[in-house]
């Protein structure tokens, strides 16, 4: 079968690879032709080489884990082969005609989602919704998201469904600030973090800062510091960016004297709250339809990369059309 393989970084090639083995994976396993697959912002440094941990050539398909697809083979009783799914490959190995995934790595798409590429959204979605629980109830409580990319944008939405109280975006790129107040911020800083930090520094004195401060940038570590200084004495802060570096200089003297409490929230129960996605995805698909901004085929996964590298041409999700090798 075909699959794309990153033998260096920024340089896809078409290749050659084995068609999964289904008799070899295991009980609970899915055999998932993918159809829709769709960008993270955690796939970018594997793409550029930034990952200092991972070697190259990466394995075939990665690294792509947003995936919708039709189950071609099952050695789980829970899905049957024709059956459409959301599905997380093994190792986010998605860029590919076949996949291996867990069956509790994967959800059963109802009728009314089947033909609906945008339903990709649901992964991700999960993984918001996981974070917010861990919040405990947000009702009331004033909230600032740093980064507006697809995740920030999903935390402004499903925090103004939740309650919460005053909701303030901080993104360097007007044209996400915008998204994000139409998707339920009531305030956004067209600026970076760091530049939000000096601009307020009065007004957080006064009292103004916030109970939540959400970092969804990641590959960095200066944001994570700059959330330190936006959240209130014994506020919040949610760690949700994914690192790339091992070890972070954190300015614990901050986290210290501001008495602050850090909760780090990556992967969820995948079982539990796909499900929980899916269903909600369901009732409220035309809200999210906007962060889909770019489609093109799965051959075109280099230029869909790097348009999500430079953040270029107004991107915020981008979907790969999985249909034509």
């Amino acid at each position: 079968m075909k699959a794309l393989q990153l033998h260096r970084p920024r340089s896809f090639h078409q290749i050659e690879v084995p068609q999964p083995d289904l008799g070899s994976a295991g009980p609970e396993r899915l055999v998932v032709r993918p159809l829709t697959l769709s960008l993270c912002g955690s796939d970018i440094p594997c793409y550029t080489g930034s990952k200092r941990q991972r070697r190259f050539p990466l394995p075939a398909g990665a690294p792509i884990h947003e995936c919708l697809g039709e189950v071609i083979a099952s050695s789980s009783a829970q899905y049957a082969p024709g059956e459409r799914v959301i599905a997380i490959p093994d190792s986010d190995q998605g860029l590919a005609e076949q996949f291996l995934a867990q069956a509790a790595k994967a959800v059963r798409l109802p009728a009314a989602l089947a033909e609906d590429e945008n339903s990709v959204l649901i992964q991700p979605l999960s993984t918001v919704m996981n974070a917010v629980d861990r919040l405990g109830d947000v009702s009331g409580r004033s909230v600032t998201i740093v980064g507006l990319g697809s995740i920030g944008l999903l935390f402004c939405w499903l925090l103004r469904r939740r309650g919460a109280g005053s909701l303030v975006g901080i993104d360097p790129l007007a044209e996400r600030c915008r998204m994000a107040e139409a998707l339920g911020a009531t305030r956004t800083v067209a600026s970076r973090s760091l530049e939000a930090v000096q601009a307020g520094h009065a007004e957080r004195e006064n009292g103004g800062a916030a109970d939540i401060c959400i970092e969804a940038v990641g590959h960095q570590m200066e944001t994570l510091n700059d959330c330190l200084e936006l959240a209130r004495p014994q506020g919040t802060v949610l760690a949700f960016g994914v690192p790339d570096q091992a070890v972070y200089a954190v300015e614990y003297e901050t986290f210290f004297r501001r008495n602050l409490h850090l909760l780090a929230v990556v992967t969820p129960v995948w079982s539990d709250y796909l499900a929980q996605a899916c269903a909600l995805y369901a009732s409220t698909r035309s809200e999210l339809a906007p962060l889909v901004t770019h489609r093109l085929p799965v051959l075109a996964a280099g230029q869909a990369f790097s348009l999500y590298e430079q953040h270029a041409d107004g991107v915020v999700k981008i979907l790969l059309d999985g249909h034509a090798w």
